[in-house]
């Protein structure tokens, strides 16, 4: 009964720990600076509006597009995020494919061909669960990447790939 109580509380603690989310709004951003947020997925803005979002990361390389290393890596961002919806979609459908495995019950004749069948129909499909989220795990990576790259190349210092023209540095405030 104990174990059964701790493997409760690990399974607990381990499903909330991924759910918690920010709302923090940077106050000084440089004009054409990237800045990203998370409301259940990533979100990258720019000029006080969403340029793009993953997991398709739609939009991204052209925001970077005058970054070549920050273009690539987007391009690469999308890449794997559109790998990553066709594993889910692979997985989640073997999954449930596999569920029919469980009519193998009501064919006493074949029940073990049934079972057998259903059982490799879900590891098939935990396998392409397990490249989905790798390749999620990949696409965010690239993408955050792309988004650094381009930030230090250009957005950070005031500029944007559709207008490069660097600002002029304030001066410094006075000191004490």
């Amino acid at each position: 009964m104990r174990a059964v109580a701790l493997t409760t509380a690990v399974a607990l603690t381990v499903a909330a720990s991924g759910c918690g989310t920010t709302s923090y709004v940077p106050k000084v951003v440089a004009r054409g600076e990237l800045s990203m947020r998370y409301d259940n997925g990533f979100q990258i803005w720019q000029g006080g509006r969403r340029v793009s979002e993953g997991l398709t990361w739609r939009g991204l390389p052209e925001v970077v597009r005058c970054v070549p290393a920050a273009r690539d890596l987007a391009t690469q961002a999308q890449s794997d995020g559109a790998a990553a919806i066709a594993f889910g979609v692979i997985g989640g459908s073997l999954g449930v494919v596999g569920a029919a495995g469980l009519m193998g019950a009501l064919d006493e004749e074949r029940r073990w061909i049934w079972f057998g069948t259903g059982l490799g129909a879900v590891g098939v499909g935990v396998v392409f669960a397990g490249l989905s989220r790798l390749f999620k795990n990949r696409a965010n990576g690239r993408a955050v990447d792309a988004h650094n790259v381009y930030n230090d190349a250009v957005g950070s210092l005031g500029a944007s790939c559709d207008d490069l023209r660097y600002p002029t540095p304030a001066a410094s405030p006075p000191g004490p």
